[in-house]
């Protein structure tokens, strides 16, 4: 199997890494590849608009996302953006914009909007989005930075980032380059790659590049603002696997990213995106993407039918067993050491789910775990604010989970109330930089040897700091759940002496074929069995070049 460039043909073996040579995506010590574009660039002071609008959405999630979901993690405005947020996530990237030029900036605030993944955004926000990240903008801006999601939809609007691109072109017009960064498992669109001069995606899963990227999306504005426009080639591929086992430091598509990063350090390569979407996102044009923006030759860097045949090879493809509910437990008390790391894919909050499952919480509480005992936690408001009535130190009958996620059923347990509290940390690593986190209130009940822990608010399911911020130590545990499909890998395997991955019905399924999509366009796999050149919908879907740009 060969990935294919316009120069080469690179062999992947399979896509099995053996190019260590090449740079690594996470590797911030690649930043000083990315020198001045040139001193002095210009006596102007460029004002240049920032922005940033992040949550990714699962549409299989009954519960819409709210304005009071953006603004617990920080909604701000003008000034504010950079001034106190300039050190968060893509924008800590972005912000360094001045170094990469080499001159000042003076900066034009938008508007910073962060959710943790979840449901849709709820009738009418995103026309208030729309209107506050569009007010200041005109067409005497210098350029435009925005940090964007790329999976995120309203129950108005399936592509949200598509909106917002849109809307940001009609207001500063044709000739102000627009830049935005997208996670690597947005679902690009034709509106997206036709209202933004330059994409720039995540290369890390789990996700740990988040300043590197944002860094990379101001180096192509920086050379945007030299006045040449990239040629932009948007090819989709019609499947949408499931993601676990398929991360970029190792396995399928390790070989390929280290490519991709070294390609964009090409003089004539703008910007490659390689992006496996998430796939409970039932919109239009679903399905994998890859992204190209070029200088100064007709072709794009990939050939992209070779890679979408490549990536079609690959669509059985699995490297992860899956462990059912009732066999979690003993398999994991076989597991020598601890603690074992466990992926509760199906109700990832990670993934957008409502982080309210019962099937793992019953199978931990259920079967004596010994030595060591389990960890977990449930987003149950209801049981939190009783927990806080009764105080610490009392034991209490509870009904607990499955009223948010629909595809499980309330569970009661009775456990001792050990300690509530606030649960607010900042996360680094997989899911965020410097992110700051609020998961509203939080009660910590032990339940024979499982601690629950039990929060008001959905938020980061990968990290061992929600654990650490309600007061326990994930390390001393023999079962650890982590409502992830494989982000959490990042942050647990340190210290963990196994990971698991259950599977079980839920928001985030790792059994895609089991989802009955809508509104995607077919034919999609796994939905659908077919060939891929009967995908006539997919393949190239928008190309422009040079200083053709779509409105």
């Amino acid at each position: 199997m060969y990935w294919a460039s316009q120069q080469q043909i690179l062999p992947t073996e399979a896509f099995q890494p053996k190019t260590a040579d090449l740079p690594s995506p996470s590797d911030s010590a690649n930043l000083h590849l990315f020198p001045p574009i040139r001193q002095g660039l210009t006596n102007h002071v460029k004002q240049i608009a920032i922005g940033q609008l992040l949550q990714e959405t699962n549409t299989l999630n009954p519960v819409q996302t709210t304005r009071r979901d953006f603004e617990g993690y920080g909604w701000a405005q003008g000034p504010e953006v950079v001034d106190k947020y300039g050190d968060v996530g893509e924008l800590a990237g972005l912000t360094q914009l001045p170094e990469v030029l080499g001159a000042p900036v003076e900066w034009v605030g938008l508007l910073r909007a962060v959710a943790w993944s979840g449901g849709p955004l709820e009738a009418g926000l995103l026309g208030q989005i729309t209107q506050e990240m569009t007010r200041d903008l005109s067409s005497e801006l210098d350029g435009v930075l925005l940090s964007l999601h790329g999976a995120q939809s309203s129950v108005e609007n399936p592509d949200v980032s598509g909106h917002v691109l849109a809307s940001v072109r009609a207001a500063v017009g044709p000739d102000v380059p627009v830049v935005a960064t997208l996670d690597l498992h947005a679902n690009v669109t034709a509106r997206m790659a036709g209202n933004a001069d330059a994409l720039v995606g995540y290369h890390t899963f789990p996700h740990i590049d988040h300043v590197s990227c944002g860094k990379r999306a101001a180096v192509c504005l920086a050379r945007l603002l030299e006045g040449d426009r990239a040629s932009v080639s948007l090819y989709k591929i019609p499947m949408v696997p499931n993601n676990e086992g398929r991360t970029t430091d190792k396995g399928l598509h390790a070989d390929f990213v280290k490519q991709i990063v070294s390609s964009e350090q090409g003089p004539g390569v703008l910007s490659v995106g390689f992006y496996n979407v998430q796939p409970w996102f039932d919109v239009p044009e679903l399905g994998w993407s890859l992204y190209q923006a070029w200088f100064d030759s007709d072709h794009p860097p990939f050939d992209p039918k070779q890679i979408a045949a490549d990536c079609w090879q690959t669509r059985d493809h699995r490297e992860i067993d899956f462990v059912a509910p009732t066999e979690l437990v003993q398999t994991a008390r076989a597991i020598e050491g601890g603690p074992v790391a466990v992926s509760e894919s199906h109700d990832a909050t990670n993934s957008g789910a409502p982080g309210d499952s019962t099937h793992l919480l019953g199978a931990l509480i259920d079967e004596p775990i010994r030595e060591g005992g389990g960890l977990c936690f449930c987003v149950d408001p209801d049981a939190v604010a009783q927990c806080e009535e009764a105080g610490a130190g009392a034991t209490l009958r509870l009904t607990v989970g499955g009223k948010r996620d629909p595809f499980s059923d309330p569970i009661t347990m009775e456990g001792l109330v050990e300690d509530t509290g606030d649960l607010q940390y900042r996360l680094s690593g997989h899911g965020g930089h410097n992110l700051p986190v609020d998961m509203g209130r939080f009660a910590r009940v032990r339940v024979r040897d499982t601690t629950v822990v039990l929060v008001e608010k959905t938020g980061p399911g990968s990290s061992p700091l929600l654990y650490e911020a309600a007061g326990v130590d994930p390390r001393q545990y023999k079962v650890v759940l982590a409502k992830s499909p494989e982000g959490f890998r990042a942050d647990y395997e340190p210290f963990a002496s196994a990971i698991i991955y259950a599977a079980a019905p839920g928001c985030a399924t790792p059994e895609i074929d089991q989802i009955d999509f809508q509104q995607t366009t077919r034919p999609l796999w796994p939905q659908d069995e077919f060939d891929l050149d009967q995908a006539t919908w997919a393949g190239e879907i928008h190309r422009r070049s040079g200083r053709e740009l779509a409105l």
